[in-house]
């Protein structure tokens, strides 16, 4: 809630020119069935100002969106089994994955490696966890356009300018435990191009993108925790964004699975 408030010093964490950013964790009661997801922030008693940006949870937006989905009603095709068999997996949650992806890259005991709206997610992003026995829940059905129609409500029913983050937490390479990435965004740029700019010692910056979005996203799930913590949104207050109004999509934000360094070094190994 509102009084639950974190300031953090920019000079010293961000190197950004502002005084101060502030941090604003939005709680919630649990939530089991289909529910109006701006009533919820509304109603969370948090004084939203223009300028803040909302960091929701990917898993509170599908719920809201009532998107749990019983396992013991889904029905498994052969190339499923196949596939669950290849893996050791749950035919229901290889099917289930299946149905989600744009594609898959591969797999281990247990998980698919899967690419869903551009992005590289186990399992396509289906998640046990904080949803009832005996169901999981997916990512949201068109992120981005949820996102969108989150941050006009808050423009013409309140008049503020905010900005919309719709988040998840995800496994990063070589590294232990999860990390806060952005799955849609509205009402700001979600990447900077830094191409040209110079650094602290004058060199010329040639290939560097700065991914806000992912940024704030990881801000937000850090904050969110990944268990009872109740904690389904963050407010991000002070932080410098470019603002726009433009319909954002996965393009604005994904490269080409080809043009990844980690897929184009793993898929072509040098021999050493």
């Amino acid at each position: 809630m509102q009084g639950r408030k974190i300031t953090i010093d920019n000079h010293a964490l961000l190197l950004i020119v502002l005084k101060k950013l502030e941090i604003f964790p939005i709680s919630s009661s649990i939530k089991r069935r289909k529910f109006d997801l701006f009533d919820s922030l509304i109603s969370s008693g948090m004084k939203f100002r223009s300028g803040d940006i909302i960091v929701i949870s990917s898993k509170y937006v599908s719920m809201s969106e009532g998107s749990l989905l019983k396992l013991d009603k889904i029905k498994v095709s052969n190339k499923a089994r196949t596939i669950a068999a290849m893996f050791e997996m749950d035919p229901k949650i290889a099917e289930i994955t299946l149905r989600e992806s744009d594609y898959i890259l591969g797999g281990i005991p247990g998980f698919l490696l899967s690419i869903r709206d551009g992005m590289i997610a186990p399992n396509a992003g289906i998640d046990k966890s904080n949803v009832p026995p005996g169901f999981v829940i997916p990512y949201p059905n068109d992120a981005f356009k949820t996102a969108e129609n989150l941050r006009l409500k808050f423009l013409l029913e309140y008049r503020i300018r905010v900005g919309i983050v719709i988040a998840d937490s995800r496994l990063m390479p070589t590294r232990i435990g999860t990390v806060g990435v952005a799955i849609a965004c509205s009402g700001f740029e979600p990447v900077e191009d830094e191409r040209g700019k110079k650094d602290l010692f004058g060199n010329v910056l040639r290939v560097t993108f700065r991914a806000v979005a992912d940024g704030l996203a990881a801000t937000g799930v850090a904050i969110m925790g990944e268990g009872s913590e109740s904690i389904p949104a963050v407010v991000v207050r002070g932080f410098r964004v470019t603002p726009t109004d433009r319909k954002l999509s996965k393009h604005d934000m994904a490269i080409d699975p080809e043009q990844d360094i980690y897929i184009r070094g793993l898929k072509r190994p040098p021999k050493l």
